[in-house]
Formats: structure tokens, sequence, C-alpha cells
């Protein structure tokens, strides 16, 4: 029987047949003759004798047949050929394209997101290129309170500004504008996370899934940072160098090292690209050969940089960048230990995924196994100075906030388990590779990064997608592999509403930055006086915006009758002394939501550790404050 059998016209009524069919007809008529059109005639087969000559009774019916099928018969096949239409289309979209429609959904609900946290660093290094296309950097910027050469403030390479300078010469400078740009280098991201794991595991959909569905990539990627276009190129620099490999083609090689160099000129952490493709290539291959070009590509990329940079600005920008990363962590004086604890619960906290699909990885006693051995970090972490307050409020223990850092860096322990035992296992090639990525990325954005921070994980983030895809193909044979979506479909349901609900927050976080701007600035600015401000980050871009000036702290001195305002939520901000300032108003901003990704009083600090030990932290958030001064 055909498929569509069960939807095909139904058969004619007993004791009648359908006029436009031919029918045999009774004594006294034509054989073959078809009734006219718009007719019924009695089915001949219901007149037949029983076998002795009788004719048999003609079944009663009622009236006269409708020479059309019923309302009800008609809806129900236009439903069914429905269904049958949806369901075809559904099969033909490919796991890639899943991947690519999931990644939508999921970040164009924030093409409206206000400008947030660095965005405003590389919007205005963009409009300097719009005007100075080979000066990217050649302005002053108050930024820490202090107008000082830009490159002193900003530690990244331009790629992402001239991407945005190209955007905005064609489309302008709104918020929608910008998301929809940079929804580019995210499905570039995310095809290429598909690509690689495809070459690695069976279930590239799974890893693909396990990133985007992370609260690390999506909030990363609801802002116009360089962090997702860096993501893109590493994630392709890597396919490209595997399949270079495999079919020793110099193009492919040559490919890979181009976008290793793009990634060296998008942030400085590309240049880690350099030495895992190097450790990789000569585990493949261990005789020097084709592998080397790329490798070299990238280091004469970073070369080329540094030797522009320096003769522009009279100081490398590569090496100014290394420097401040240390000059800043001796400031902070964080301790190695806390450190590496904070770094892991930043790990987790980012991609939570890869801890809800622990219970398919491992056996039940070997996840009490874990929780047992994982158990005193409960006492750990209110010991730590640097989470004591977190954890320890007015002589109490919160227990909720104790679980979530728990939670987390749970999560960045698990990960570690994870990769250590896909090396112990396999030790292949592979298995090399990603110890070796992840490890690299650990040791920079716990170790070498002027802090910790969620964005810094997330060169990480396709190898940990890879490792659990690889997890999954080692299960038993009895197991279901054919298809991998249903195996992680609870934790990835899971984890798009946690990643959700947190990008939410960082969504209403920046909004209200943009509305307090607007507000203030409708409401204080008059003619013939300034209003002036402290804090910065997107609260910054509005203000200026809005014609509102960023005071100096060493220089500025604020006329009387001018205002001055103060965001309780920014960093960099000193309160003004009393005797010369009056508090003219109170904004006050409350989280709907219940939870935040940047607030020192709640802990919460995912773009910078030295804010908050936690990427993010729900349940009762302290309201936010615009204070409002006038000068005296």
């Amino acid at each position: 029987m055909s498929r569509d059998a069960n939807f095909s016209q139904s058969a004619p009524m007993v004791g009648t047949s359908r006029c436009d069919v031919p029918v045999r007809v009774p004594a006294g008529g034509t054989a073959g003759q078809a009734c006219p059109p718009g007719k019924f005639v009695p089915s001949p087969d219901a007149a037949l004798g029983d076998g002795d000559g009788a004719a048999r009774p003609s079944l009663p019916h009622r009236g006269q047949i409708p020479d059309a099928p019923s309302g009800a018969r008609v809806v129900e096949r236009s439903l069914s050929r429905t269904m049958i239409s949806v369901k075809r289309c559904f099969e033909s979209v490919t796991p890639l394209g899943w991947l690519l429609i999931t990644t939508l959904v999921c970040l164009i609900p924030f093409v409206n997101k206000a400008f947030h946290i660095d965005d405003t660093l590389f919007l205005r290094a963009a409009r300097q290129i719009q005007e100075h296309p080979l000066d990217f950097y050649g302005f002053d910027m108050n930024w820490f309170g202090v107008a000082k050469a830009f490159p002193l403030d900003f530690d990244n390479p331009p790629l992402t500004c001239y991407y945005i300078a190209l955007v905005a010469s064609i489309a302008g400078w709104s918020e929608p504008v910008m998301h929809v740009a940079f929804l580019l280098p995210a499905l570039a991201a995310a095809w290429g996370i598909f690509r690689l794991a495809r070459l690695y595991s069976q279930r590239p959909l799974t890893a693909g899934i396990l990133v985007i569905l992370s609260p690390g990539f999506l909030i990363s990627a609801t802002n116009v940072m360089c962090d997702v276009m860096l993501l893109a190129f590493w994630v392709w620099s890597i396919a490209f160098f595997e399949q270079g490999l495999e079919k020793k083609a110099l193009r492919l090689l040559v490919a890979s090292g181009v976008l290793a160099g793009l990634a060296v000129l998008t942030k400085f952490t590309g240049l880690a690209l350099i030495p895992l493709l190097a450790a990789y290539g000569f585990t493949r291959q261990p005789r020097l050969g084709l592998w080397l070009v790329s490798v070299t590509i990238p280091v004469l990329f970073a070369i080329a940089y540094e030797w522009i940079t320096h003769r522009i600005y009279g100081i490398g920008l590569l090496f100014a960048a290394t420097a401040y990363s240390s000059h800043s962590r001796d400031l902070l004086g964080a301790h190695l230990v806390e450190q590496a604890v904070v770094g892991l619960a930043f790990a987790g906290g980012s991609f939570l995924p890869i801890l809800f699909c622990a219970p398919l990885l491992w056996s039940r006693r070997g996840l009490l196994t874990g929780l047992c051995v994982l158990a005193p970090l409960a006492f750990l972490l209110p010991s730590l100075p640097h989470l004591q307050p977190v954890f320890l409020q007015a002589g109490r223990l919160n227990w909720f906030k104790l679980f979530q850092g728990f939670l987390f860096t749970a999560g960045g322990v698990h990960i570690l388990v994870l990769v250590a035992n896909d090396f112990w296992q396999r030790r292949d090639s592979v298995s090399f590779l990603l110890v070796t990525w992840l490890l690299g990325i650990f040791v920079f954005a716990i170790a070498l990064n002027w802090t910790v921070n969620g964005r810094s994980f997330l060169p990480a983030a396709p190898a940990l997608g890879i490792l659990v895809a690889r997890r999954l193909d080692l299960r038993p044979a009895g197991a279901p592999r054919s298809s991998p979506v249903p195996a992680v479909l609870w934790p990835a349901l899971a984890s798009a509403v946690v990643s959700l609900y947190v990008a939410g927050a960082d969504y209403r976080f920046a909004r209200l930055s943009r509305l307090a701007a607007d507000r203030i600035c409708e409401q204080y600015q008059k003619p013939g006086s300034t209003v002036w401000f402290e804090g910065h980050w997107g609260f910054q871009y509005y203000m200026e915006k809005n014609g509102a000036k960023a005071i100096d702290i060493t220089s500025t001195k604020v006329p009387a009758g001018d205002i001055l305002v103060l965001p309780s939520h920014a960093t960099n901000v000193e309160r003004p002394p009393a005797d010369q300032f009056d508090v003219i108003d109170d904004i006050q901003w409350f989280s709907s939501l219940g939870c935040t990704t940047t607030d020192t009083a709640s802990g919460a600090g995912f773009y910078a550790s030295v804010i908050g030990p936690l990427p993010f932290v729900a349940g009762q958030i302290t309201p936010g404050h615009f204070w409002i001064f006038r000068a005296k």
C-alpha cells in the first residue's frame, strides 16, 4: 500500500456508484454506459441475486445522496494533506539547517538590545574608522574617568570595528541594524562547529546545539563585540586545518592559516591558535610538512599588526595588551587558588548544558561518586575571601547563592573530568587536540587575562560540545544511536530555558541604561547648562548621544547649577563631595526577572570577575540607582 493510501478518495457508498465512474447498468441499459454527470444510480452489485435468481433487496438509504463530499470530510482531507506537507517539510530540513534555525530563533528576539558594556568602545572606534580608515585608534576617550589615548584603554585589534564601520556605512548605526549584522558571525560559528564536530563525532547536531544553547554563547552573541566573530574564525580555521591534513591540500591549509590570522586581528586570544595548530599538526604528522603553512600565516599577521601599530602610534599594540593584562593582575592581587575556583565557576556557569548532560554521560554510580567528591566545595566556597561577601550576608549564609556557586563550580570540574576521560579512553590525535584546546583556553582565561570573564571561555565552547558528542558515541551498543537529538532533548530544553532567562536579564540591564539616559537628559538638560556623568559602558554611549559629557575626575570642575549623574551599577564611579553637590533625585530600578549578569552586591560579574565572582546570579537582586546631583 502506498504512503498516501489512507488519504485517497473514499470508496462509493454501499448501494450507489459515483456518477463520474463508468458502471455496469441493469437490464435495459447499455454495458459500460456512464451515468450523466451529477447523478447517482443504484450499484449493480446491490441487485445481484443470491444464487437462485431472486434479487437481493437494495439497502435502504435516506433520500438523495449529495453530489459532493460533506463539509466535514473536506476539512478532514484538507487537514490530512496539510499534515503530510508539514511532515515532509520538517523531514526535508537537514541537521545543519535545524542548528542554524535554532541559532536564529534564539537570537532574533534580542535584535533591539541596547548597546552594552564594551559595545561603546567598538562603536566609537568604528566611527573613527569611517572618518580616518588608516588611523583606527587615533583619538582620545574618557573610559576610566580620565581622557587618554584610545589604545591605552582598548586592548583589542580593529577587525570587528572595521566590520561595524562597513555595516554602518550601508545601513546606519541603530541597534537592530548592528545586531542583525552580528547574526552573520553567530551563524558562521554555528556552521563551523557543526562542520568540525562532523569530523570527530557521529553527533554534530548535538555538539552544535549544546554550544548555541549555552549562556556564554547567547549573552556574547547579543552584543556587538568581537567574541563571536573570533569563535567563527577559530572553529573554521581548525576545520580547514583538519581537512587539509587529511587531504594534503595546500589550499585548505592556506585557508586555515588566513582564518587564524583573521582571528588574531579580531581578538588577541586568537594567538592561542598558533601553538594549538602547531601541536596538533606535529601530532598528526611528526615531520615538518605543508601544515607549517597554517602556523606561519597567523604569525605573519601578528608581526605585521605589531609593526603597523608601532609605526602609527609609537607602540606595538600586541605587546601593549600583554603588558596591560600583567599590570592589571598585579594591581588586583588575586590569589591563584581563588582565581582558579572562580574560573571553574565561570566555565561551568557559562556552559551549563555540559553539566545538564551528565546523567547521559555517566553511570549512576559515577554520578554519586562525583557528587561525594565535590561535596567539600560547599564548605570551600564561603571560606574564600573574594567569594565570602557573596555567600555570607549580614552574618548569615545565603544557601540559594551557595547552591548556585556550587553548581557552577561543579560544572567547571565536570568539564575537566570529561576532557581527561576522553583523552584517557581514546588516546588519539583528536583527544590530544581537544585537551590542548581546552587547557589552553583555561590557562589564558584564568591565569593570563586581566580578569576572569565568561567571554574569555567562549573559544572553548566547540571543544566542549564535541567532547559530549564523542562521549555519547561510546554509549553501549544497545542504546539508540541513530537520532542524537532525542538523547539530549531534555538537557537541551533545560539549557534553552536557563540561557534565554539569563540573556533576557542581560537584555533588561542594557535597556535600563538606555531608558535612564534618555529620561535624565530629557528632564535635566537645559539651555546654558550641562549634564555631566560618571560611569561608562552602554550608559556612556546613550548619555553622550543625548549631549551629556563624561567627567574627567582629574580636571573637570562642574559649574554651579550643572547636573552630575552617577549610576550605582558601573565601575570607576566616585561620589562627589557633599559640600559641593546636592542630591536632587534618586532613580531606582529593579530586576523583574530576578536575575542579573552584572551586580557587585549580588555577586554577578559575567563581564569581569572583579565585579562579581559568579557569571550570573538568580534570586533577590538589589535595586540599582541613578543618583542625580546639582553643583552648588
